[in-house]
């Protein structure tokens, strides 16, 4: 196999109103856009309150000038930042009593939560953002602290008091009555120089796996009781060959999102502590340890003012490491399924340079750092000190991490759907083969999910109603001679007829093809297959079939092998899957 991870990673210099050097800013991923947040400047040591926008498409900066009657909050640093339904929420940090000059060393720690509407660019009053509860007084101030949002909870997780003595506690903000609500003591030691706390906005499920645990043999479903395989247009498929891939959804309460919560300390015998906060129907949360479950060939050094994220079944730790002889930014991922360490090689382009502060641009499947490729890192660390100048993008999917793909229909829905093809329900059309074998299906159906299919369907029928329209209304009639057309009107595709299409495909990608549009997933053997994949990747690439394209890179990243790599390779590289091409091309 051959390294590929320079192939993953470039850096690039941002233009537009960088932001200047910083300690302590906040920056969040909001979309394509990335948004910093307040900080201290390192050449004035003065805290600031703007607000920077960055537009991952354009790599481009841009200051927001705010209104002179905008509800900005105090200036600060090392607070939290998190995004809410097109909110960001920032809590606490460190900031000047109230009396001080903007230059004086006067600090105090703050417990203030405001709100930032995103789409208006301006700062929530704060009596819209807060309603007392009695029953829970507001958190301790505190700075460095941890925050994490899961089903509309707001989690803030331990920090410092402006003594720097440690709050080992849990505050729970609900965002939909806008109070606090819960406070339990935590004891742990949990703050943004050795500590990290994340959640995901879509969860993963394991469809197979949860099948298994229910045991559910309910059998296939059928439309017609006295349906048989002899009597079918298609062979049945066994339920028991059903293969339903791990797929995103939306949080619900039996399903909710957990909070990772990533600790390690004792930088030169490196422990490791992993706990996850699963939330409660009502206002609590469980606490699960898993340190001890976490394993594989390799584990994260002592990583100094963690950063993290979830994307798919992967959480993700960066990082500051530093040792005697060697410094660098490194990243992590700990595959959530099986518990497995794995190292994120970003190649060359992170070995120089200054690189802390990063995150991840979910839309993309991409991890993104900043800083400033002529920096020093140990120098940089030393004095806190975040740059903006440039930009690193690390390609996650082509290390196999991505979000799978979200359902258009629930399994059973699937089932119910390739049984429907399997027992001929509404077929009235035909698709037609290379071979001339054929596969009888419904065309409301390939209308309804086939976008060049129903297109084509309206130039065929465009095109018959104007040769009827020539038709002589009777024997003397002489029609008028044709006028030459100067504009180019499209024409349906000759492989179009009223009742069939002939597709120049094998039967079994055919069969494939259709299996897709009646269940819009991969859940049969064949559709599994190696070739069959790659057929239909490249059948989702020439009819723009997205989420069919979604699917087949989904199902080849997880059959990944070194027998299927260089098919896999040269269909990747033809239907420009660059992540998916790199990803096999390190087993050729």
């Amino acid at each position: 196999m051959h390294s590929v991870s320079d192939l993953t990673t470039f850096s690039k210099k941002t233009s537009g109103d960088v932001p200047p050097k910083l300690v302590g800013a906040s920056t969040t991923v909001v979309g394509d856009k990335v948004y910093l947040y307040g900080g201290r400047l390192v050449t004035e040591r003065r805290m600031v309150t703007d607000m920077y926008i960055f537009d991952l498409k354009a790599l481009n900066w841009e200051k927001i000038v705010a209104p002179p009657d905008d509800h900005t909050p105090a200036q600060r640093y090392f607070h939290s930042a998190d995004s809410w339904k097109g909110y960001l929420i920032i809590f606490g940090g460190m900031g000047l009593k109230p009396d001080a000059d903007e230059s004086s060393e006067d600090l105090c720690v703050l417990n203030d939560i405001c709100f930032y509407d995103i789409a208006a660019n301006s700062w929530m009053p704060s009596s819209w953002s807060l309603r007392e509860n009695p029953q829970i007084p507001p958190p301790k101030p505190r700075y460095a602290h941890l925050s994490s949002i899961s089903g509309d909870r707001l989690f803030i997780i331990g920090g410092q008091d402006l003594d720097s003595v440690w709050l080992d506690d849990v505050y729970v903000f609900d965002l939909g009555s806008m109070t606090w609500v819960l406070q339990r003591d935590y004891p742990r030691h949990c703050g943004t120089y050795r500590s990290v706390a994340v959640s995901a906005d879509l969860r993963v499920r394991l469809p197979q796996e949860e099948a298994n645990a229910s045991s559910a043999g309910a059998g296939r479903p059928l439309f017609h009781a006295g349906s048989s395989p002899s009597s079918t247009p298609t062979a049945p498929t066994s339920p028991d060959s059903f293969i339903h891939l791990p797929y995103s959804t939306q949080p619900t309460d039996d399903f909710p999102n957990d909070i990772f919560l990533y600790s390690n300390y004792n930088f030169t015998d490196v422990k490791r502590e992993l706990e996850v906060l699963t939330p409660l129907p009502d206002s609590e949360f469980s606490v699960r340890d898993a340190s001890a479950s976490m394993n594989g060939p390799a584990f994260p050094p002592g990583l100094r003012f963690p950063t993290g994220a979830i994307l798919g079944s992967h959480l993700i730790i960066a990082g500051t490491y530093l040792a005697h002889s060697f410094q660098s930014f490194s990243v992590w991922a700990l595959n959530l399924v099986d518990m497995s360490w794995s190292r994120i090689d970003p190649g060359s382009t992170l070995a120089t340079g200054s690189w802390f502060r990063s995150g991840l641009w979910a839309n993309a499947s991409k991890f993104i750092v900043f800083g400033n490729r002529q920096g020093n890192l140990v120098d940089d660390y030393n004095r806190r000190l975040l740059s903006w100048d440039h930009i690193a993008m690390i390609d996650l999917e082509a290390f196999g991490i991505y979000q799978p793909p979200r359902l258009e229909l629930d399994p059973p829905m699937q089932e119910m759907g390739l049984a429907a093809l399997e027992e001929g329900i509404l077929a009235d059309f035909e698709i037609v083969c290379d071979d001339d074998r054929k596969v009888k299906c419904s065309r409301k159906l390939l209308e309804d999910r086939w976008p060049w299919f129903k297109e084509q369907r309206r130039l065929f029928l465009q095109a018959a109603t104007r040769a009827l329209d020539t038709l002589p209304l009777s024997a003397t009639h002489v029609a008028l001679p044709d006028i030459p057309n100067t504009t180019a009107e499209p024409r349906p595709d000759p492989r179009l007829a009223p009742r069939l299409l002939n597709l120049s495909e094998p039967y079994p990608i055919t069969l494939a093809l259709v299996q897709y549009f009646y269940s819009l997933a991969l859940i049969t053997p064949l559709q599994h297959a190696p070739p069959v994949l790659s057929a239909l990747l490249v059948l989702g690439t020439n009819y723009e079939l997205q989420h069919l394209k979604d699917l087949v890179k989904h199902a080849m990243h997880r059959a990944l092998s070194n027998s299927t790599s260089v098919g896999v390779y040269e269909v990747a590289t033809l239907c420009s899957c660059r992540s998916l091409q790199i990803r096999y091309g390190g087993r050729i």
